[in-house]
């Protein structure tokens, strides 16, 4: 076993960070070619910008200055809080020396001493989907106790592919079902009309997207935390594009949905919630939402290329309204989850 210290990943400290940028660099183009690559930048505002209601520890083990592996560990303070969420990677030069084994039992306790009975990751993993996907932290997790909890499907839009006279077609069709139903668009800062019908319908992701076994309990999401998400993504540099359905009769927001463009990028972007209440379902929402948005990208990044998503392998509903504007299968993924006990961990 190679001898190393596992440390916090100081901003600060240049080396440090140019060498932890390096190993999630080498560990992306080694595990996950064919995915959506994840911008430098994006990494480095996550070491200095932080949420008031949420703490995200990042941790590197480290030998002669040099980063084997790293961690990330997120711990709410809003919600869910009997849970922990981490992220662990290692670098390929540098596996099969205990480096992982070190980061998850890391990550253990210091949930455990956070008061935190559940833990569990977001995995992607290799498929058929993703022939170049070679990373697979499944069976290391299993073997550590770790239960496959929610199985996931990535899928990417490749907007220069999209057949966008059917697209109108389907537009056009929705709309005659949703005539009642105004369309909103607006980016980053929701209107203050808007901000607690967009509130309600994120907390709604937390009940109505299918959960698996995963031990996600139901989000404590008001005006307050839109504003704060918000403040969040301007220091971030992220333009966030939102649409909104309202119901024009009772003025009640029917649906909501958002496209993520990071700060730095120009090529790939991630289509996050898409929800439409029960009450106002069957007016052909879903649809409606996702084609207004996804226009609305190329309107404000010209050379945008890539729109990706993720759902639960059960939402049959949603990857249905997916395959029809332009979302095409492209890998797998997974949440992986462990009790903790108090007394003993590993």
């Amino acid at each position: 076993m190679t001898h190393f210290d596992i440390v916090p990943v100081d901003p600060s400290n240049h080396a440090l960070v140019e060498s932890w940028l390096a190993t999630h660099q080498a560990v992306e183009a080694h595990d996950f070619q064919g995915l959506r690559p994840q911008h430098p930048l994006r990494r480095l505002t996550s070491l200095v910008v932080a949420g008031r209601d949420q703490r995200d520890e990042f941790w590197a083990a480290v030998c002669d200055g040099v980063v084997l592996g790293s961690l990330r560990l997120s711990l709410s303070d809003r919600d869910n809080t009997h849970l922990a969420m981490f992220s662990l990677s290692v670098h390929p030069d540098h596996r099969g020396r205990g480096v992982a084994t070190a980061l998850l039992r890391h990550a253990e306790e210091r949930a455990a001493e956070d008061g935190r009975t559940t833990i569990s990751s977001w995995l992607d993993e290799p498929s058929e989907a993703s022939p170049l996907v070679r990373g697979d932290g499944g069976p290391f997790l299993v073997h550590k106790g770790y239960q496959r909890s929610l199985q996931g499907l990535v899928r990417r839009c490749d907007l220069d592919a999209v057949d966008e006279e059917a697209l109108e077609r389907l537009w056009r069709e929705a709309r005659e079902r949703s005539a009642d139903f105004e369309v909103i668009a607006y980016e980053n800062t929701a209107p203050d009309d808007l901000v607690d019908g967009v509130a309600y319908m994120q907390a709604r992701m937390y009940t109505d997207m299918p959960l698996g076994d995963w031990d996600l309990q139901e989000a404590v999401i008001d005006r307050g935390h839109v504003r704060e998400t918000e403040r969040l993504q301007r220091l971030k540099g992220d333009l966030r594009l939102h649409v909104v359905v309202r119901h024009k009769e009772s003025g009640e927001i029917a649906g909501h949905t958002e496209i993520l463009v990071e700060g730095g990028e120009e090529e790939h972007c991630t289509q996050g919630d898409t929800i439409v209440d029960p009450r106002f379902r069957g007016h052909r929402l879903g649809l409606v939402l996702k084609i207004a948005n996804q226009r609305r990208v190329r309107e404000w990044r010209p050379r945008m290329r890539y729109v990706w998503t993720g759902n639960a392998e059960s939402n049959s509903h949603m990857i249905a309204i997916n395959e029809a504007v332009g979302y095409r299968l492209a890998g797998r993924d997974a949440v992986y989850q462990k009790k903790l006990s108090q007394k003993k961990l590993g």
